[in-house]
């Protein structure tokens, strides 16, 4: 597959920031990173919503009326205790994505040990919504504290998102590593254009 078609299905349409825009104060959508918030509460509560009865209770605005690919990470004293999500939309919506991929956060995440209810306090949400995807060539300039990274090479393939990495080389180093790619082993480098919720 060439490399513009294999690249077809991350070109998404205006960058989210574009469309916060233009709403205004009063129809300001409730930041995704809260409705992350309203997610991780709900599933320790005595008497969790389903996801799709949790979902309903929030409106969706037209600025998150687009499916588009969203992490979720969940982090405690600045490290990360649970990061789910894909590049790719999975939902219909922003707000469904984001209470989707927070809960597949809290129960798919096999890197680092399960999330306690005690922990709740403590735990920070944020949400990464995917503007865009594009290939870069190997000498290309890259800023990791704003771009996220994507590499691929065969069916191995990995992303930092953006501020997981300091430094363009270590960027790119950290995420062959998290992709089993050796440091020689030639790769696709795709940098990842993104909106935070902090």
């Amino acid at each position: 597959m060439a490399a513009a078609s294999a690249l077809s299905i991350f070109l998404l349409n205006g960058p989210i920031d574009q469309v916060l825009a233009q709403t205004t104060r009063q129809d300001r959508p409730v930041p995704l990173n809260q409705i992350a918030r309203t997610t991780l509460l709900n599933h320790f509560a005595s008497h969790p919503k389903s996801l799709n009865q949790l979902v309903k209770t929030f409106t969706v605005p037209e600025a998150y009326k687009q499916s588009r690919g969203i992490f979720v990470t969940l982090s405690r004293g600045g490290k990360t205790r649970a990061c789910w999500g894909s590049v790719n939309a999975q939902e219909g919506n922003l707000v469904a994505a984001t209470a989707l991929a927070c809960e597949e956060a809290l129960t798919k995440e096999y890197r680092y040990p399960p999330i306690r209810k005690n922990e709740l306090d403590f735990l920070k949400c944020q949400v990464t919504v995917i503007d865009r995807i594009e290939p870069v060539s190997k000498n290309a300039t890259l800023n990791p504290m704003v771009d996220g990274l994507m590499v691929r090479s065969g069916g191995k393939g990995a992303v930092l998102l953006p501020g997981e990495a300091r430094d363009p080389h270590y960027q790119v180093m950290q995420c062959k590593v998290k992709a089993g790619i050796t440091p020689q082993e030639p790769c696709q480098i795709y940098r990842m254009r993104a909106h935070v919720f902090r």
